[in-house]
């Protein structure tokens, strides 16, 4: 799915593309007006930012927002395989155990069942680290396309993060009205 991120140099006109879209009942799978960095935004911003808060698009930093961030999309991506790879390697633990009989920590002095559980503790923690492991191993290759857009963000420049639903096409005509500064496509 294809993401465009609006660029523009002025809130107001950022807000008014946005009330245009909730005048017009526009509807967008996603719609995220993201702010630049906090000594960027003028006390003057910050209340015109308050008062136009509406539930039709929501406001957000850049480093909340994973398309944007490689690290956070990195670290989610290791909580989901943690959630697979830890209970699987628990479960391949205690089976390798239990079919090769070895008797690995009998210094401690464990039974069957305490080897099985040990075998099981040790499959788990290969769980964790295999899913460190394979997330930072995906490179998405996107750093030098949102290089640009982090250094415009960081220069004080508003974005607005639009996604439209399947099967519709964006409004260009209104977008290109409301006079922004560049548009960027992204590959979700």
């Amino acid at each position: 799915m294809t993401k465009s991120i609006v660029i523009f140099n002025e809130l107001e006109k950022c807000l008014d593309l946005l009330n245009v879209f909730k005048d017009k009942s526009i509807f967008l799978t996603e719609c995220l007006l993201i702010l630049p960095s906090k000594e960027k935004t003028t006390p003057e911003q910050q209340q015109l930012l308050n008062l136009s808060t509406n539930s039709f698009f929501k406001s957000e930093e850049i480093e909340n927002i994973r398309i944007l961030n490689p690290k956070l999309d990195r670290k989610i991506r290791q909580k989901n395989m943690r959630n697979w790879l830890m209970p699987f390697g628990f479960i391949a633990g205690i089976a390798f155990s239990n079919m090769t009989n070895l008797s690995t920590f009998s210094f401690l002095g464990l039974n069957n069942i305490g080897e099985s559980f040990m075998g099981g503790l040790l499959g788990m923690g290969s769980g964790y680290i295999g899913s460190i492991v394979s997330s930072a191993s995906i490179n998405v290759n996107r750093n030098k396309e949102l290089r640009s857009i982090i250094d415009l963000n960081k220069e004080g420049k508003w974005l607005v993060l639009l996604e439209n639903q399947i099967g519709t096409e964006l409004p260009w005509a209104l977008i290109k009205q409301s006079d922004p500064r560049d548009i960027i496509f992204i590959e979700g």
